[in-house]
């Protein structure tokens, strides 16, 4: 049996983390047929959390392992204002569809680049987070090899830093997703304009880790594992999804590492002292 599928996991973020809004189109021809075609969209089927639902994390044991050195920083940090948000989509009539030839993941970043700029969506802070050439591939199940790749898209994904400090969560992205001839086959963005409002005390690493051993946990997406090893921690901004209502971008503490399961983990606890 052959069988032709496409998956491609959308996932737009500051950091690598289940906090993010996920389009996951999937295309599956079996001998010709068409067997199943769906779409699940970022904008409709995105799920709504109260803001107690996200600082309340799993229940979460008392050992975690760190292995990471917290950076320095000072006792206060700017926060602000969220003053607009600029939100957009666009696609051509068939963005997943198999093309001829696709550009090379570096000639994709420079025509993503242009059109950003012919867009005024170049804007300052944003940073390419990744590069990703996306294709159809007919796998032989039997004799478990693909046969065939075709080329779809190339993807180039921006995330954002804000006066130095990354944002996270799943808003502040965009991605530009490139077929033929240069040609812009998907536009996604959402940014949101702020401005300084002032200055916020924080709290330092440990008293963070000391709140993420309790669950209090900026975690839209309910996980039934626990963080079990941290190995890396950073200091920057949440930015929620699109079209949800924000008033500030305020301090959080990041953790990376492992959860229980062995499989990587982020969590987001807000840094700002009560």
């Amino acid at each position: 049996m052959k069988v032709q599928m496409i998956l491609c996991m959308h996932i737009i973020h500051g950091g690598a983390n289940l906090n993010k809004m996920v389009s996951l189109t999937f295309l599956m021809l079996v001998l010709g047929a068409c067997v199943a075609y769906f779409v699940i969209d970022p904008e409709s089927n995105a799920v709504a959390f109260s803001d107690a639902e996200k600082m309340k994390g799993s229940g979460l044991s008392n050992e975690i392992v760190v292995n990471a050195q917290a950076p320095e920083i000072g006792k206060t940090l700017p926060y602000y204002k969220v003053m607009n948000e600029d939100k957009i989509h666009e696609s051509v009539d068939k963005v997943v569809t198999p093309r001829k030839y696709l550009p090379f993941e570096e000639e994709a970043v420079k025509t993503a680049n242009e059109f950003l700029e012919k867009r005024n969506s170049l804007l300052d802070g944003a940073y390419i987070s990744n590069v990703e050439t996306f294709t159809i591939k007919t796998v032989n199940e039997d004799k478990n090899s693909v046969e065939k790749e075709t080329p779809v898209f190339v993807r180039v994904s921006y995330n954002r830093n804000l006066d130095g400090y990354p944002i996270v969560g799943p808003g502040d992205s965009m991605e530009v997703c490139i077929g033929e001839k240069e040609e812009i086959v998907y536009f996604f963005k959402t940014w949101r304009e702020v401005e300084k409002a002032g200055e916020v005390s924080i709290i330092d690493a440990n008293s963070a880790i000391e709140k993420l051993k309790q669950g209090d946990s900026i975690q839209p997406l309910k996980s039934v594992n626990k963080p079990a090893e941290i190995n890396e921690i950073k200091i920057g901004y949440y930015s929620d999804s699109p079209g949800e209502k924000q008033e500030f971008y305020k301090p959080v503490w990041i953790f990376k590492g492992k959860d229980d399961a062995g499989d990587n983990m982020t969590r987001y606890v807000n840094a700002v002292s009560e």
